[in-house]
């Protein structure tokens, strides 16, 4: 079996010999570590992967990256090709950032996953609204910070941890703003997009965008909750996640 780098993903329970993987890409400013309660709601052969970027996590002293090709460029030169069957999932930035992977993984001619799922995040035609980067102040970073949520108030209010995060966030969303859609042919790749009930960040709409993005089926499945519906509504987002690995053989190892 092809081995997982340590760097760039981490394994939160290890599988000797999965059926299946789950690769997850997390939203801006967070780590991998966001996906660590994932695993009780997956079968034991299937094994969670989950993006560690630098800039955070046990990676904290690495610079961030602030553009999205060369993040995914290292991405895929690390995710060595697998005979395993895998899934994506990438919530917010994170979407985005499957999404690119996958299309990196086309154009080398390298296997594709079962199933892509994007939660949170607008269709990718579809521009972010970021000022320029000198605009990216402190008090803008903190009022999207409030404005998406998922922050908790005592984080917020404490300056050191503040001190750490936002520069990390100021990174992120300055590579989302970098983002240029360039218009390719769609993914031949079962597609499903997820989106809250009151995420007003991400209506409906932008989430159906997502749709003219594969050839093959598209589905929208909307759950309760706001933008973090991911983890207020975790169990519904993994019942629907984990519909992607009914009938996926064990791979060859």
């Amino acid at each position: 079996m092809e081995p997982i780098p340590g760097a760039w993903f981490w394994r939160p329970r290890p599988v000797a010999l999965p059926r299946a993987r789950l690769f997850c890409f997390p939203y801006a400013g967070a780590n991998a570590m966001v996906f660590r309660t994932w695993s009780a709601h997956l079968s034991p052969d299937v094994e969670l992967v989950a993006a560690q970027l630098p800039g955070r996590g046990p990676r904290i002293r690495e610079a961030p990256i602030t553009r999205l090709k060369p993040l995914v460029e290292a991405l895929g030169q690390t995710l060595a090709p697998s005979r395993i069957p895998f899934v994506m999932f990438g919530h917010s930035m994170g979407g985005l950032v499957a999404f690119s992977l996958c299309h990196w993984l086309r154009a080398r001619g390298f296997p594709a996953p079962m199933h892509l799922f994007i939660s949170g995040r607008r269709a990718a035609q579809i521009p972010d609204s970021y000022p320029p980067t000198g605009e990216l102040t402190d008090a803008y970073i903190l009022s999207c910070i409030r404005r998406y949520g998922g922050t908790p108030a005592s984080v917020l209010a404490e300056p050191g941890l503040m001190e750490l995060l936002v520069p990390i966030f100021r990174a992120d969303f300055e590579l989302l703003r970098s983002y240029r859609h360039v218009p390719a042919e769609p993914l031949d790749v079962p597609l499903t997009a997820i989106g809250g009930t009151k995420d007003d960040t991400v209506p409906s709409a932008q989430l159906e965008g997502w749709r003219e993005h594969t050839k093959g089926p598209f589905a929208l499945s909307i759950l309760e909750g706001d933008h973090f519906f991911l983890h207020s509504a975790e169990a519904a987002v993994l019942r629907v996640v984990g519909q992607a690995f009914e009938g996926a053989s064990r791979g060859e190892v």
